[in-house]
């Protein structure tokens, strides 16, 4: 019989408390970081625009960056005030991107990206190691809320190819291959 109640019923109280979201009444920024972190990306709260250029030069420092692909013009000026080399085209050799992106999930501490953000490069063909440029108005609850608000707020020109990109330890199996070193400068606006 106690087979029959772990297929059909009699759940334990600990499977359903323990449900990966997150916890009601937590604010979605805190949400964010807490699972944007769990997930092995390394998150950076920036006061202002100084301070996230204090940010991404310590972290091009530290990971030794020899170029860096950014193909958006205001993330392509930061880089030329910390004097660092860049490419507006992938050669696969870049070390690290420098992006923006669509939002911030809350749900499970992705980043919502798209063709927008990655010049029409496949996730896949990115660097392995990634810094994304975003604001605290990016953060959403869910995926399906940003695709909701790309539809609107982009319906006559929607991006192809978008996507959600993970840090490296995240849990499940179509995260593997494509899993990335995830810096986040977050940025008050």
């Amino acid at each position: 019989m106690g087979f029959l109640n772990k297929i059909f019923g009699k759940k334990n109280k600990d499977e359903t408390t323990n449900l990966d979201f997150y916890n009601e009444g937590e604010e979605e920024d805190v949400a964010f970081a807490r699972k944007f972190k769990a997930g092995g990306g390394m998150f950076f709260y920036c006061i202002n625009r100084e301070e996230s250029l204090h940010y991404l030069q310590e972290i091009l420092k530290n990971e030794d960056i020899s170029e860096v692909l950014c193909v958006d013009p205001k993330l392509i000026s930061m880089i030329n005030l910390l004097d660092c080399n860049y490419s507006t085209q992938s050669t696969g050799d870049q070390d690290i991107a420098l992006i923006n992106c669509e939002y911030l999930v809350a749900l499970d501490g992705s980043i919502m990206i798209s063709s927008d953000q990655t010049h029409h490069l496949k996730k896949s063909d990115l660097p392995k190691k990634i810094i994304v440029w975003a604001t605290p108005s990016q953060i959403i609850s869910s995926s399906s809320v940003g695709l909701a608000k790309i539809r609107y707020a982009k319906k006559n020109n929607i991006p192809s190819n978008i996507t959600s990109i993970h840090g490296n330890q995240v849990q499940g199996f179509s995260s593997i291959s494509t899993a990335k070193k995830l810096y986040l400068l977050l940025v008050e606006e």
